[in-house]
């Protein structure tokens, strides 16, 4: 594939997602060649646009991108994040973001989210986690291909540098609009931009390195991922690891213990950014010590000569209608439906349980699931309660991303 549009389509045309295609389009000009390439393909697609809300501009570039996808004949949404203004903003802001593209790829069926980073943006991230003093993981290139909450996402651009994404547009005769945050000096990425050009710095090059430690990742990933099946065991949402193992990988392999610590982190707790080390330590020192503590959503319980790692009753999430998956990674199931039936965390109804028969300490129960009709329990399978009922993680530990 040859001309300005060559590169692009060449990316294109080496993804295997199915279709349909969906394009996160924020009318940047990342993202415009992105929905200009995927038009020149060719192939059931369509594009949304996520409004964080935060700039009155915002719902004047959906418009805009809602035009051009109509030249295209390419159906558009527009998606409203309804953030307000406080701490963590960037980074609810992108959760927002994925969580709202996600959900709409799942309600039309779209074989894959199509996300417009570039070599760039992979540049820009490795050296602003130098910056925070990050390890492999954290300097290793994103990842082309993920899934999040069932939703397949890609970035297709990732070895594509911005400017002859932008040559290609300027081929055509085509306009994108231009992120004043992009050079505002308040904003990190801004300031790391500049830098990276002040100091003559290659970003392709950068994005060169972040690709290698990307490979040094996945042999990482894939020791980690032996070691977890060897060393951890799955009890119903709860996982199971000898301390005395733990310690002696503490000893030998530290950066493989903090890699599957911060795994049963995520799949008890919620994907996040991993917490900081000096908070990992803290964790660490008191599992060693035979000491209950909290960190990421997640209690860990000292269990006879065992550390149990189990979901914090208080940091679950609200309650859901029954069949929808609750606390991000609950499925329940059972012999009655309707309306007015929910599912929540336990909490203090266990008292109305039979926990004591099943074994498991009563505050990693607690914080286990439970149906209910309006205030009343119904349900609570893991604590002994409605031997009818399942509750199942949407996931198993063994099965989740680490082991990809």
């Amino acid at each position: 594939m040859t001309g300005p549009w060559g590169p692009a389509l060449a990316a294109l045309a080496s993804l295997d997602a199915p279709r349909p295609w969906g394009v996160a389009v924020s009318g940047g000009g990342d993202s415009m060649a992105l929905l200009h390439a995927v038009a020149r393909m060719g192939g059931p697609a369509r594009a949304a646009t996520v409004d964080h809300g935060l700039r009155p501009e915002a719902a004047d570039e959906a418009r805009i991108v809602a035009r051009a996808c109509a030249g295209l004949n390419l159906s558009h949404a527009t998606l409203p994040a309804h953030l307000a203004m406080g701490p963590d903003l960037q980074a609810r802001a992108r959760a927002a973001r994925y969580d709202l593209l996600a959900g709409w790829g799942r309600r039309h069926g779209l074989g894959t989210v199509l996300i417009a980073q570039t070599a760039e943006d992979v540049a820009e991230t490795l050296v602003m986690r130098l910056a925070r003093g990050s390890g492999i993981d954290g300097l290793a290139r994103m990842r082309a291909s993920w899934t999040r909450d069932g939703q397949r996402f890609d970035r297709p651009f990732l070895d594509l540098r911005r400017a002859d994404l932008r040559a290609a547009l300027r081929s055509d005769g085509i306009a994108w609009v231009e992120d004043p945050g992009n050079s505002d000096p308040a904003q990190e990425r801004a300031r790391i931009r500049a830098a990276i050009t002040t100091l003559g710095l290659d970003a392709g090059a950068l994005a060169r390195s972040a690709a290698r430690l990307a490979d040094a990742r996945q042999s990482l990933d894939a020791r980690a991922a032996d070691l977890a099946r060897d060393l951890i065991r799955q009890d119903g949402g709860d996982l199971l690891i000898a301390r005395a193992h733990l310690d002696r990988l503490w000893r030998q392999e530290p950066d493989q213990a903090r890699r599957l610590t911060e795994a049963a982190l995520a799949w008890i707790g919620g994907p996040s950014y991993p917490p900081r080390g000096a908070a990992i330590a803290r964790l660490r020192e008191a599992m060693r010590a035979g000491r209950a503590t909290t960190l990421a959503g997640c209690l860990a319980l000292p269990q006879d000569d065992v550390c149990r790692l189990t979901r914090e009753a208080g940091r679950a999430a609200p309650p859901v209608p029954l069949g929808q998956e609750w606390d991000g990674r609950w499925r329940v199931t059972g012999p009655q439906a309707g309306a007015g039936l929910t599912v929540g965390v336990l909490g203090a109804d266990i008292a109305a349980t039979p926990w004591r028969a099943t074994g498991r300490p009563r505050r990693a129960l607690m914080g286990g699931p439970a149906v209910r009709r309006g205030p009343d329990l119904i349900a609570a399978p893991l604590a002994g309660l409605g031997r009818e009922w399942r509750a199942e993680p949407r996931v198993p530990f063994h099965s989740g991303p680490l082991f990809r």
